[in-house]
């Protein structure tokens, strides 16, 4: 019987861990990590397993209209006919979805012996494979691109029909501006103009719903399903981000959330000891690394410096890359005559080969959409000002006590990163933001990291448009390179607009 049950659970693990794979950089193929559907389960393992395949394609929508999302959403009928109203879509989300959570997840209960039974954890992870493609069909749309269209609700192609979403897409105003509304409950109005709001809160309904749920009774359960605290953390962060003001309430919930993601996976024992031989030693150092990344994003976000370096190192250290900056003589215009000193990045990565690709998984991560349309800088970018994209540094002065040839054989520029170890360096840039005076000096702080990661042969899109606009933000407060920032967020906009 135990052994029955941990071959369940094993099965459900591979099933997690590839929900997560899906926000997380890795060169790992998808097929290193099928699973085979127990008996039991077959039913419930081949819905998670559909709407994985179409959150790791990029295919939100289908994953939100999936035989998965029928499942939990069928067990309840409407007690009303929805209308576009502010109260229809009260009563919708703050009723009927999570009466259809709990009716899912409780069903069958009864034959079961404990509270947090394996049953119930599949069902679990099913809503939360239907959360994070609503998560992720949101971040889509209003952060990372490319630009898709969306029905106006999450559920649209389940409650109302295709023919009722295509043909009445924008009768729903009324449901965004509940949503916009729930979202700016927590103390503070939204930033700026964001689309598709249903989804994330939709999201946070079904995370939300499904960790209390889990938590009733036995802890098992969390347990058996240790990264929903981490998505519900994430979710948290963007809702924060989406604010113009910092919320007090959802710092609370953050530290709740974030807490319990370090004290189930917040370490390579700790994610070793979860999934044990179904995890690879990357794919361990990459959630390890992102987990502590995003705590030290948060502890940012609020201020708290110091906690944030804290996560900051650790995320460095699990990654196995170690740097520092330094100085070496270079040349940073196209008519310098004389070496300058500048600023550079130097250290090392240990262990395996640092030159590991993104893997197809990652790419497909946003969307197959734009799969070719990296927007690759063209020469116009670097003829519009003098000033070099990234410093040339000497390479045959050998008198030098420490030339510059050592320092460019061991500078960050001249590796080619993992995704996560890329990820590690940009956060500096977010730290020296917060730490350091608004000024020049900061700036120019900031810069090696900026060129190391432009000297990266290859970067998740991301992390290259993210580097772009710090070194928009960075080159348009200059005489000489404002020209040329101006021309890289033109290409910017053009791209996310093409797309």
């Amino acid at each position: 019987m135990a052994e029955q049950q941990n071959s369940q659970l094993s099965s459900l693990r591979v099933l997690e861990l590839r929900l997560l794979r899906c926000s997380i950089p890795s060169s790992s193929t998808s097929s290193s990590h099928q699973s085979t559907p127990t008996t039991s389960f077959s039913h419930l393992h081949t819905l998670i397993e559909q709407v994985l395949q179409f959150i790791e394609s990029g295919q939100y929508t289908q994953a939100l209209s999936s035989d998965g999302a029928k499942a939990i959403f069928t067990s309840q009928q409407l007690n009303h006919k929805l209308n576009d109203s502010s109260e229809s879509a009260e009563s919708f989300y703050s009723e009927f979805v999570p009466q259809c959570v709990t009716l899912f997840l409780n069903a069958n209960e009864v034959e079961d012996y404990a509270p947090n039974s394996v049953a119930k954890l599949y069902k679990a992870v099913l809503v939360m494979a239907v959360a994070v493609a609503a998560l992720l069909g949101f971040t889509q749309c209003n952060i990372t691109g490319p630009m898709v269209k969306l029905p106006p609700t999450p559920l649209g192609a389940i409650v109302f029909g295709e023919e009722e979403i295509k043909t009445g897409s924008g009768g729903w105003s009324e449901w965004e501006v509940w949503a916009q509304k729930e979202l700016m409950s927590v103390g503070s109005d939204l930033r700026s103009k964001f689309s598709n709001l249903q989804y994330i809160t939709f999201a946070k309904i079904l995370l939300m719903r499904t960790k209390d749920l889990l938590s009733e009774g036995s802890n098992s359960g969390v347990d058996g399903a240790r990264s929903i605290s981490w998505w519900l953390a994430r979710l948290l962060i963007i809702q924060q981000k989406l604010l113009d003001d910092r919320s007090s309430s959802l710092f609370d919930l953050l530290q709740v959330f974030m807490r319990e993601s370090l004290q189930h996976i917040g370490s390579l024992e700790k994610i070793r000891y979860y999934w044990a031989s179904l995890i690879s030693e990357e794919d361990a150092s990459a959630i390890v690394s992102m987990l502590h990344l995003e705590a030290g994003i948060m502890e940012l976000t609020y201020g708290r410096v110091d906690a944030s370096s804290v996560h900051f190192e650790s995320a460095a250290a699990t990654s196995r890359l170690n740097f520092s900056l330094s100085g070496a003589l270079g040349f940073r215009t196209l008519h310098q005559v004389e070496p300058k000193a500048q600023l550079l990045l130097v250290g090392n990565a240990d262990g395996d080969d640092c030159s590991a690709s993104l893997g197809n998984d990652f790419q497909n991560k946003v969307s197959t959409q734009g799969e070719n349309a990296f927007p690759q800088r063209p020469s116009e970018t670097h003829e519009t000002s003098d000033i070099l994209m990234t410093p040339k540094f000497l390479e045959d002065d050998k008198k030098l006590e420490c030339s510059a040839q050592d320092a460019q054989n061991h500078s960050i520029a001249s590796m080619q990163l993992k995704p996560t170890q890329q990820a590690v360096i940009l956060t500096q840039c977010l730290a020296i933001e917060k730490r350091a005076r608004s000024d020049e000096l900061q700036r120019w702080e900031m810069a090696p990291y900026i060129e190391a990661i432009d000297s990266q042969q290859s970067s998740p899109f991301p992390l290259q448009h993210l580097c772009d606009i710090l070194r928009i933000r960075w080159e348009s407060t200059r005489g000489r390179t404002k020209q040329r920032a101006l021309l890289m967020m033109d290409k910017l906009r053009e791209y996310f607009c093409l797309c």
